[in-house]
């Protein structure tokens, strides 16, 4: 079985977890298939804001498909959330993708 199967075998055993949904849109990611990978992203930040991962990756994913106003967007609100949950890791790291990203 492949890896993207598997992941999706382990999201049906597990639906609230949001690693497996992080794990499938990087997965997705790494496949070229940025529809589901968006996808997911965007249910992550709608379902498990305060999973502050996301943000960076989504992130660099609107950056990639030249969408840099939704990406700063992103990274923004990342900060906000990981201040929130005393994640100062994940908001150096999403203010260098800003300051990258101008």
């Amino acid at each position: 079985m492949d890896r993207l199967a598997t992941l999706l075998e382990m999201e049906r055993a597990k639906p609230t977890d949001p690693f497996l949904k992080y794990a499938l849109a990087m997965e997705y990611v790494s496949k070229g298939n940025m529809t589901e990978s968006r996808r997911y992203f965007e249910r992550l930040v709608a379902e498990y804001p305060d999973y502050v991962v996301t943000y960076y990756q989504y992130g660099k994913l609107e950056e990639e498909t030249g969408n840099n106003t939704a990406a700063i967007a992103l990274y923004t609100k990342g900060i906000e959330k990981a201040n929130a949950v005393n994640d100062a890791k994940t908001a150096r790291e999403l203010q260098q993708a800003i300051d990258m990203a101008d």
